[in-house]
């Protein structure tokens, strides 16, 4: 277990509340402007965040959140860069949709300007609505994705090196040299999220940090065992990989009323959805058929081998079924009420968030946390001035930054060669 926990703060424009957007604290026709999530950042920077992260899918999730993540990653973190000091920077790249080469020069870029704050996520992306952005007639099946994501995060980390490099693989041929030097911190800090079979190798493997949507403190411990104890085998030590649950904290000065902000969200939220047919598009089975008030279907899972999503948030959604006996109409209502959200929710004040933060820490079931607040700016402004205080006087979390280099912050050892498979 680390010394302290570490703390991120997820940068999704809207708030991770379904109507956060339509709070009247919230402010959703600034979420192109960069004094917006300057803002926001300087908060969290404020309460000493390891760092900030924006995540990426190129393509409109609904009609009815068209600007929820409306802002290409890493422009926005290189215009937050200048914002700040200490706090690092993580951004989202698919490694499905992009070339090694061109993001290897792009990061090493941004984390040398920075002064070595700089992290990548890499995803492997789903959905067939993506891939006809980029030309193709479907999304790659899930071994072909987690094949090139392998091999795309191989070749970034030689390019990183700044040796030459000379790859001929399945997916890529690149022979030649990234011409920018290393950062403060070698190389930007790997971040992946993954809960498949296959995704917990890649992130035993490869990562550094892990985001993941652990729900309760057993199968969290679940996975940060099962992950850690993979990276041993994989020749890495356990404090080599950081596990960062998600968590998704509705906080005010009394507990009712952190209950009374959930339901005054939504009350705000529309209602008018048809969620099983929302659910049914995502699974690609046609709910429909089965009574809603029957407990979920087995049959009506999708094929692993042929399912477009991600395999991850399946196997999260199966954990809910499983552990909560949900019928199909409330799998359905509570994926759309969570807006997708498949993390840890919890309302409260500071102090039990703060008890709850700690508890997960303590019984191993996370190094630390990805903070999803439920709407911007209102809720970085009360984690920051209600829990962090508090985990600081507990000695759970920095006073003070110990670097101003994103791996020194998080805990981790300076890179090494990539390791084997």
């Amino acid at each position: 277990m680390s010394e302290h926990l570490a703390l991120n703060l997820n940068l999704r424009g809207v708030g991770f509340h379904r109507a956060g957007w339509r709070h009247p604290s919230a402010t959703p026709e600034r979420v192109t402007e960069l004094d917006y999530f300057a803002d926001i950042v300087a908060t969290a920077e404020r309460g000493k965040f390891d760092a900030v992260f924006f995540a990426d899918s190129p393509r409109l999730f609904s009609d009815r959140e068209p600007l929820a993540m409306s802002l290409e990653p890493l422009t926005l973190l290189g215009a937050l860069a200048v914002r700040t000091t200490n706090i690092g920077l993580i951004g989202t790249v698919s490694t499905t949709y992009n070339d090694p080469y061109e993001i290897a020069a792009r990061f090493a870029s941004l984390d040398q300007l920075s002064g070595g704050r700089v992290g990548m996520n890499f995803v492997t992306s789903s959905g067939d609505p993506l891939a006809h952005n980029f030309g193709y007639d479907s999304h790659p099946d899930f071994d072909q994705r987690y094949e090139r994501a392998s091999e795309f995060v191989d070749v970034v980390l030689k390019l990183w090196t700044g040796e030459p490099v000379a790859h001929a693989g399945r997916f890529f041929d690149v022979h030649g040299t990234l011409p920018i030097p290393a950062s403060p911190q070698g190389h930007p800090v790997l971040v992946q999220a993954g809960a498949s079979n296959r995704g917990r190798d890649m992130a035993a493997l490869r990562a550094e940090a892990v985001y993941t949507g652990s729900s309760t403190i057993p199968n969290g411990i679940e996975f940060y065992e099962d992950v850690k104890n993979r990276a041993v085998g994989f020749g890495r030590r356990r404090s080599d990989v950081k596990i960062l649950p998600g968590l998704v904290p509705y906080i005010a000065d009394t507990e009712a009323e952190a209950k009374a902000l959930v339901a005054e969200l939504e009350q705000l939220a529309t209602k008018n959805i048809d969620v099983i047919g929302q659910l049914s598009t995502e699974l690609g089975t046609d709910l429909s058929v089965y009574d809603p008030d029957s407990p979920f279907p087995d049959e009506a899972w999708p094929s692993f081998e042929t399912h477009k999503g991600g395999q991850s948030r399946i196997n999260r959604l199966r954990t809910w079924v499983e552990q909560e006996n949900l019928t199909v109409q409330q799998l359905a209502t509570k994926v759309e009420k969570g807006l997708g959200v498949v993390h840890w929710t919890t309302a409260g004040t500071g102090e039990q968030v703060a008890d709850e933060l700690e508890a997960w820490f303590r019984a191993g079931a996370a190094d630390g946390f990805n903070v999803l607040v439920p709407l911007h700016p209102r809720g970085t402004e009360d984690f920051v001035e209600q829990v962090v205080p508090i985990l600081q006087r507990r000695g759970l979390f920095r006073e003070e930054y110990e670097s101003s280099t994103l791996r020194d912050n998080f805990g981790l050892s300076a890179p090494s060669a990539p390791v084997r498979a």
